[in-house]
């Protein structure tokens, strides 16, 4: 038997109600968006469609899914509740954020097949000793097939105010999942630690190639490393989401060390190969796509009537 993992960045699943909170007026029925109840259901329908595809193609549902760019727990439990997704019976892990926008991460799990132990929101920390004023990290732990795991769901500051100006608070994000993950480890040892995120940084950048140390080859992990499979379809030219007309791969699934294995003397993985050459898959599908990229459901104030302007990433796990 095999679990998938899932990661979706599911661009502003809003409600349509005004939170005098957060900054979320855009998405209002009379806000610049003109988010209406009818485009809201239509992206839960929508989204569902997408979770289906990924069943169909891998034999059920993902039994684990991280998400970003959500606006609370009602929205979240509205997507499970989706009549094409009603066979996950998924559980719902959100906490609130001190997001200026409103948008958090959130994570669905399926209860008869991972048993959930623990969760809690994890502060980032910049390397000052400051906490920082935003997105948390989402940590969720417990058993899945008898063995002890703990899920990090991720979404790190945008480069929206630039590449450098920005890449401390990602730098100070991977930094903040390698120490809790350290003190989880302390608490249950031999935990099997997952990874997953919009980083808005690729495999190769400092924040995961260095500093949480997720390396490209299953041959240079080291005690304490982890190991991105992404690498290999960054190195490749694919991507999830589009930049100035070019592929980013900032959705990014990693794993501990401790999830590879050995057969027969030859280093492995317990990553199941999705094809010939990869251990993962960016998740893409035609009625997904409009004129070569992701079908956003705006660009700008313009409706698309679309998915996400991220594409989904999974992973495969063999049971021992």
């Amino acid at each position: 038997m095999s679990y998938t993992i899932m990661f979706y960045n599911l661009e502003n699943l809003y409600d349509t109600i005004d939170d005098p909170k957060t900054n979320d007026d855009e998405f209002t029925p009379t806000g610049a968006k003109r988010w209406t109840q009818l485009k809201y259901h239509k992206k839960l329908e929508n989204l569902s469609e997408v979770f289906s595809a990924v069943s169909s193609a891998y034999g059920g549902f993902p039994v684990v899914v991280g998400m970003s760019e959500v606006e609370n727990t009602s929205v979240l439990k509205a997507l499970a509740s989706q009549r094409r997704m009603a066979g996950a019976r998924y559980k719902v892990i959100h906490y609130e954020s001190n997001d200026a926008r409103g948008v958090d991460v959130g994570l669905f799990y399926r209860p008869d097949k991972f048993k959930l132990i623990g969760s809690e929101p994890v502060k980032l920390v910049l390397r000052s000793g400051r906490e920082y004023i935003g997105r948390d990290i989402l940590a969720a732990w417990g058993l899945l097939n008898g063995e002890m795991f703990c899920f990090y769901v991720c979404h790190f500051l945008s480069r929206r105010s630039g590449v450098d100006a920005s890449a401390g608070f990602r730098r100070a994000g991977a930094e903040t999942v390698r120490d809790h993950a350290i003190m989880m480890d302390q608490q249950f040892p031999g935990i099997k630690v997952v990874v997953m995120g919009d980083m808005n940084d690729c495999p190769s950048d400092e924040s995961l190639s260095v500093l949480l140390r997720a390396r490209r080859n299953i041959f240079s992990v080291e005690q304490g490393d982890y190991f991105n499979p992404f690498w290999a379809l960054q190195d490749a030219g694919l991507g999830t989401s589009l930049h100035n007309h070019h592929w980013k791969l900032y959705d990014n699934i990693i794993v501990s060390r401790n999830m590879l294995e050995t057969y027969e003397g030859v280093e492995g993985l317990r990553i199941v190969k999705v094809n010939q050459k990869h251990y993962a898959e960016i998740f893409k599908r035609n009625f997904m796509m409009k004129r070569g990229q992701p079908k956003r459901s705006y660009s700008g104030n313009n409706y698309q009537n679309g998915y996400s302007d991220h594409l989904p990433v999974l992973i495969k796990l063999n049971d021992r």
